[in-house]
């Protein structure tokens, strides 16, 4: 089980230098903040130049330069969040990106047809692979640490630009070891590494106590450093970078995730303050963002490494509101959660022990799964709403909601929370309805 980087980032090793061996134990423990920037990503986006997509849009999408078949990038795409989330280790990920991408035919060289028509050669190779799954983990841990120094900048209120010490490191961004700035300094906008490919520098939290009786030590002020012209090759088009940071890298990860994060906090607060009639016709225009914000979360529950914050399943839908009104259920909202324990805890145990428990690739899929019901069932006897979801061999998963439900630990008011989930058999749900238990208010139980 990967080891988790403490809450505090002022437990970051304050030395000089960070050593091979911090650095390797930084990249090998996963926080959740990790996990959910690369839940984040707008899944995937066919592209034939890395440069196509610039600064802010990396965080939003996954893509492989000339890499044209949007299911192999969806395949990638995958890996990579499973090993950034701890289940695949990078030799595991290179060994199952090289099989996938070998069984399409794009291992090797590959001709591609580019949006102007020319043909190019792209060239998948061991240390491709390894660049892609490089520069992919080293931006979502990135971004998961600045998650913790925005959380911790009270206490820990200064960056420190840290580089590795060896032959490797870059002439200029030796130059930046040692500065230290304020966590909200511009410079950082800029200047949060990774600042380019292969790029190992990173930055951690100091006190203002630390920074003061380290002063001869730092440099406290910010390198003054021009902006320079980089013409993209393949459109022509002239942008002013930084200085010395590989162009597309001279944005803030952490930020531009924080971002997203802010969007999907602000759907969710509104759907839950709207009223249920007007949150139920929103379904399908916060498919995207529900999805995204499930994927790191679901990430976190199945690893049990989030035990308290519900997860947001999406709405009830306007016909399924409307049928449970005229059973005399009526809503306050219709925003939908899920609690963490039903996915690992003793009820899910129990699940699994009598082998009706929900997988976890259909855990994973639930926001999908939620938007299509093939039927919404009524228990007489505990008065709950139960939906059943697309299953297969006789068998559908069935969420049982507590409607108006209170949610005391997270100050969120009144929700609408999935109390049980777990495979129904669904001959059990026919013999129910026939002996007067349960009412289908709407759909078919074959």
């Amino acid at each position: 089980m990967p080891v988790r980087i403490a809450a505090d980032p002022g437990d970051a090793p304050l030395q000089a230098a960070a050593s091979p061996q911090e650095f390797a134990r930084a990249f090998a423990m996963p926080p959740e903040e990790a996990v959910r920037y690369m839940a984040a990503r707008d899944a995937v986006r066919v592209s034939y130049d890395w440069h196509a997509l610039w600064h802010d849009e990396h965080a939003r999408a996954f893509t492989v330069s000339r890499l044209a078949r949007a299911d192999l990038l969806q395949g990638l795409y995958e890996m990579l969040a499973r090993s950034v989330a701890g289940d695949l280790s990078r030799r595991d990920w290179m060994r199952d990106a090289r099989a996938l991408l070998a069984d399409a035919g794009w291992w090797g060289e590959k001709q591609v047809i580019g949006p102007d028509g020319e043909a190019r050669t792209t060239r998948f190779n061991p240390a491709r692979l390894k660049l892609i799954y490089d520069v992919n983990s080293r931006m979502a841990h990135a971004a998961g640490r600045w998650e913790r120094i925005q959380a911790a900048k009270a206490s820990h209120p200064f960056l420190r630009y840290v580089t590795m010490h060896d032959e490797r490191v870059r002439q200029s961004h030796r130059a930046w070891d040692g500065v230290t700035l304020p966590v909200d300094d511009p410079w950082w906008q800029t200047h949060y590494p990774p600042n380019g490919w292969r790029c190992r520098c990173r930055a951690v939290s100091m006190r203002a106590s630390e920074v003061e009786a380290r002063r001869d030590a730092l440099k406290t002020t910010p390198p003054a450093e021009p902006e320079v012209d980089w013409k993209n090759p393949k459109t022509g088009e002239v942008r002013r970078v930084p200085w010395a940071i590989d162009p597309g890298f001279g944005y803030n990860v952490g930020e531009a995730a924080a971002r997203w994060r802010g969007v999907i906090d602000a759907a969710r607060d509104k759907v839950a303050g709207y009223a249920a009639s007007i949150g139920a016709r929103l379904g399908d225009d916060l498919a995207a963002l529900v999805e995204r914000d499930w994927a790191g979360w679901i990430g976190d529950a199945l690893a049990r490494r989030e035990r308290n914050r519900l997860g947001w399943l999406g709405v009830i839908s306007a016909r399924d509101l409307a049928h449970l009104r005229a059973a005399g259920i009526a809503p306050q909202t219709a925003e939908v959660m899920v609690r963490p324990g039903l996915v690992r805890g003793p009820k899910a145990d129990r699940h699994e022990d009598a082998g009706n428990a929900i997988a976890a690739d259909a855990w994973r899929a639930l926001p999908a799964l939620w938007r299509k019901p093939v039927a919404l069932l009524l228990d007489l006897k505990s008065g709950k709403p139960l939906w059943l979801l697309p299953g297969a061999d006789g068998r559908a998963p069935q969420l049982a909601v507590e409607v108006d439900f209170v949610d005391k630990k997270s100050r969120r008011g009144v929700t609408n929370a999935v109390k049980s989930a777990y495979l129904q058999d669904m001959a059990i749900v026919r013999r129910r309805v026939a002996a007067g238990e349960v009412r289908v208010l709407w759909g078919a139980l074959e």
